[in-house]
């Protein structure tokens, strides 16, 4: 019988955990609790600013804030050097979070500007340096996030993530592709086998994991210890107990139930105010995705103002569902050619927030 690794079990996770990533204006709790319900193992604070966490900023500690629900949750960081990083991890060891995860891969224009996320890969030697010092400021299971270089002619992903794990970091997530490309790459998974093979601690695949059918894929290929799902769980919390026990059904009960305790979640956190709804329409237009009908719904949720009447709409929307004897949501389709959904508004988001995209496809917006 495979033995778990002492981190997993340091937090109670299983052998081969499915995570969900630290998702920029995506992972507030109301999020993560709908995910931990269908099966995730292990969420995320989204990233964090180690500079914004040493002057105290009122926003980035409001972001950071926890459900008191919430039995295990890690925190994701970067910074600008190795030692704002330590700083801010020695704060962190003292908020209530399981575990810390440093943040080396994010394609950000604007973070990699400043010298913070997938800029650290540009010198292995400050991956080394930042993981060592880091976990000489926390007793926590600390982690790294790469990618697997900067670009083509900078392929550090190997050399960082053996540095990460010789300087002590507990487990390594791989995301499968340089900084410099989009969405439209495929996820290379043998370079993240390559880095597996190279390293003892566990690794986590990340990239493309929308089903069940792509961790297996990884982990066959990539021999990865866990999965790590990003926008495959938008819309689509279900994604979690598929890969775990292979159901991708989803009922229209269930899906109403999980898509009205999430408003309420929003309305307990949030009240009922127009910022408040205006950040949940995102969700909403993910979570039509498969129904018949959708594209008429989004239309309506795309300019909702209060979640009173997101509420209503849903109501109506699964009502005429059940009078149509729709009882299942469609499966997921995914564009064979990219490997995303065929309608992803948080690809379209990131690219008019330069969030989580090459600089090539930036230059075109």
């Amino acid at each position: 019988m495979p033995t778990i690794p002492s981190a997993f079990q340091a937090l109670g996770l299983p052998e081969r955990p499915v995570l969900l990533a630290p998702l920029a204006g995506v992972s507030d709790h109301p999020f993560r609790r709908i995910c931990t319900r269908h099966g995730a193992d292990l969420t995320y604070v989204e990233m964090l600013s180690a500079t914004a966490l040493l002057f105290q900023n009122r926003r980035t500690y409001e972001m950071a804030k926890r459900h008191p629900v919430e039995t295990v949750l890690g925190v994701q960081l970067t910074g600008k050097s190795s030692d704002e990083v330590a700083r801010a991890v020695e704060l962190l060891d003292k908020m209530p979070y399981e575990t810390i995860d440093i943040n080396m891969g994010c394609p950000v224009s604007k973070v990699v500007k400043a010298g913070c996320g997938s800029a650290i890969m540009k010198e292995p030697s400050r991956v080394a340096e930042t993981v060592r010092l880091a976990r000489s400021a926390t007793g926590k299971p600390l982690s790294v996030k790469i990618r697997l270089g900067w670009d083509k002619q900078t392929r550090t992903g190997l050399e960082c993530a053996q540095a990460a794990a010789e300087a002590g970091a507990a487990w390594i997530t791989v995301h499968g592709r340089l900084r410099s490309d989009d969405y439209s790459v495929p996820v290379d998974l043998e370079r993240i086998a390559e880095i597996k093979r190279a390293v003892t601690v566990p690794v986590f695949g990340n990239g493309n994991v929308f089903s069940r059918a792509d961790a297996e894929y990884m982990y066959r290929v990539a021999s990865v210890d866990g999965v790590m799902v990003s926008r495959g769980a938008l819309g689509n919390p279900w994604v979690f107990r598929e890969i775990r026990t292979g159901d991708a059904r989803v009922s229209r009960s269930e899906w109403l139930q999980t898509v009205l305790d999430h408003l309420g979640w929003q309305r307990e956190e949030y009240e009922d105010r127009i910022g408040s709804a205006v950040c949940m329409r995102k969700h909403l237009l993910w979570y039509v995705k498969g129904w018949p009908g959708a594209r008429a719904l989004r239309e309506k949720l795309s300019t909702i103002n209060s979640l009173d009447e997101a509420e209503s709409l849903i109501s109506a929307f699964a009502a005429d569902m059940a009078l149509a004897g729709v009882e299942e949501r469609l499966p997921i389709q995914q564009d064979c050619a990219d490997s995303r959904f065929l309608w992803d508004p948080k690809f379209e988001m990131d690219r008019g927030l330069d969030r989580g995209v090459g600089d090539e496809l930036m230059a075109s917006v």
